[in-house]
């Protein structure tokens, strides 16, 4: 249920997107509003923005941007290959930026184990062959 109204609300900022667009207010290579401002403006959840241009994008109407954040109306005279390319650098940025995340956090954890046997060792627990030292 809260699903279905979630999905109406977003259709409804797609919808106002599309006229936004079909009346002139933005044209191609222009920048959308930040998800929350629009949601401000049109007293909407973040979530339903988001999920409005998410949609837009998968239809072609918007690309995200790849060199700097945001949302833009895409060119329709850009080659559909121009389009798919610019999904698949997207999708790219996003696994990388999962992956980042998680290398930093893999990292933090190793140097919580080194911190504490570090402690060990000045405590006397450690053993005097731990490599760490």
């Amino acid at each position: 249920m809260e699903r279905m109204r979630r999905t109406l609300r977003s259709d409804e900022v797609v919808e106002r997107i599309r006229d936004d667009i079909a009346e002139g207010r933005y044209g191609p290579g222009d920048r959308l509003p930040h998800p929350e401002s629009l949601a401000e403006e049109l007293r909407k959840l973040t979530k339903a923005v988001e999920a409005a241009y998410r949609r837009l994008v998968e239809e072609g109407v918007l690309v995200e941007g790849l060199l700097e954040p945001g949302y833009f109306v895409a060119d329709p005279e850009l080659d559909p290959d121009v389009h798919a390319t610019m999904r698949a650098v997207r999708s790219v940025q996003l696994q990388l930026g999962r992956l980042d995340r998680r290398l930093t956090e893999l990292t933090e954890r190793v140097e919580a184990v080194e911190q504490g046997l570090r402690e060990r060792r000045r405590a006397g627990d450690g053993r005097p062959s731990d490599p760490l030292y």
